[in-house]
């Protein structure tokens, strides 16, 4: 057996929560702007940042719930792919039938 060194991979988070009067799902675009694409997101590559737009998130108490940050990848189309199955599935909306972001949803979106 060959010994291949590990490759060194940064880090790549968004932060996302819930819109605490519609429910939606967020992801923290700037320190002022929430959307609801996560393509449109800031991406965070180091733990600094990411720990700052957390704490901002967190003073936003009357505005979101729930916090936090996720990880992410570039899909070979340059699209943000959450990499836990749960967050792809929140990124698309529900899944009983096609309302609010699945009734908006691009034929060509690779998130799940």
């Amino acid at each position: 057996l060959k010994f291949h060194p590990k490759k060194i991979c940064k880090m790549k988070q968004i932060l996302t929560a819930n819109n605490l009067f519609s429910g939606e799902v967020i992801y923290l675009k700037s320190k002022k702007k929430w959307v609801d694409n996560p393509d449109e997101a800031t991406v965070f590559d180091n733990q600094k940042e990411s720990d700052k737009a957390l704490a901002f998130a967190n003073l936003q108490v009357g505005e979101l719930v729930d916090a936090y940050l996720i990880d992410v990848e570039l899909t070979p189309a340059g699209k943000l792919k959450p990499k836990t199955y749960r967050e792809q599935l929140r990124s698309i909306g529900p899944t009983n039938y096609f309302h609010g972001k699945q009734a908006k949803k691009d034929k060509d979106d690779v998130r799940l």
